[in-house]
């Protein structure tokens, strides 16, 4: 089920006790949640062997999502954009979206895997699992890469006042809002194997147990590496049955929010049918008075330095 309940403003009453209430009213104030649509190189500049990411390119097939803006390939400019953004940490784009007012991309789409670069080879060209270089890949939990330095910032003084616990009780509160948390954990993996679907890699991960650790982070975690088994099965919020051992290992643990830095990236990229709690901070941020699609000065953060100093 691809649609998310409007949120009505009767929702607020229903959080239990006074300050679940207080919590809801700070963070859905009194709008509705609207329906969705139906359903280069890594490591330059840090000192570390340089990897590429699988894909390098966005595939052909459409997208298992509908986007609120379209995916676009990143251009070269678009990954200088993305490096300038995050401060030069690692990272694999194959895809821009969501651009803010100043035409700067706020969210990637990133590769769910990355590999030493082979030596001697094309820029261009991708690591496969027959590869000597295959022995070092790695899966990425990140699919949507909140990237825009205004949201970061803002979500950072969000959290640190508790933000993530905060929406956890919320959404605890509403069972449309579970429903809809829920979901994005799911579909997080049909994303994953969307972007590895045109290359080689599929039955390899299937098969060799040597990419187990891979296979688990693609196929069995949600958002910010969720486990999926940990996933409430329906919008009571019961949980499979697991054992005390795998329950001390983390996952869903009764806040599967986690990371607001990661829901919102995730909306920004495959949006609001996909991850409509992204789009609840994205809301709560704009009537906290954040310009969320960009203010007059943010550019300077995002743009070349040539062009910082320019009025």
């Amino acid at each position: 089920m691809r649609r998310v309940a409007a949120i009505a403003s009767q929702a607020l009453g229903r959080a239990s006790g006074a300050a679940s209430c207080h919590r809801s009213r700070r963070w859905l104030g009194t709008q509705r949640i609207r329906n969705p649509p139906t359903a280069d190189d890594a490591g330059a500049g840090t000192g570390r062997p340089p990897r590429v990411g699988v894909p390098r390119d966005l595939p052909s097939t459409p997208p298992p999502f509908e986007p609120d803006t379209a995916l676009e390939p990143c251009s070269a400019a678009d990954r200088e954009t993305m490096f300038r953004q995050i401060v030069k940490r690692r990272a694999y784009p194959v895809g821009c979206a969501s651009r803010c007012r100043h035409g700067y991309p706020r969210a990637f789409l990133h590769a769910p895997m990355h590999a030493p670069k082979p030596p001697n080879k094309a820029g261009a060209e991708e690591v496969t699992p027959s590869c000597p270089e295959a022995a070092g890949a790695r899966a990425e939990h990140a699919i949507g890469w909140l990237t825009c330095p205004l949201l970061n910032e803002a979500i950072d003084a969000l959290e640190k006042k508790g933000g993530i616990d905060d929406l956890a009780a919320v959404v605890a509160a509403d069972p449309r809002l579970r429903s809809a948390l829920r979901r994005a954990h799911v579909t997080a993996a049909d994303a994953r194997r969307w972007l590895l679907s045109r290359t080689a890699w599929p039955e390899a991960l299937r098969s060799d147990a040597a990419h187990a650790q891979a296979r688990y982070v693609l196929f069995e975690t949600g958002i910010a590496g969720v486990d999926l088994r940990h996933v409430p099965e329906n919008e009571t919020g019961k949980k499979k049955k697991t054992s005390a051992k795998r329950e001390e290992g983390g996952g869903w643990r009764g806040n599967g929010v986690k990371c607001l830095h990661a829901h919102v990236g995730d909306a920004l990229v495959r949006g609001r049918a996909a991850n409509a709690i992204g789009h609840v901070v994205l809301e709560k941020l704009a009537r906290d008075g954040v310009e969320t699609n960009g203010s007059a000065e943010c550019w300077r953060a995002c743009a070349k330095p040539t062009l910082r100093r320019v009025e």
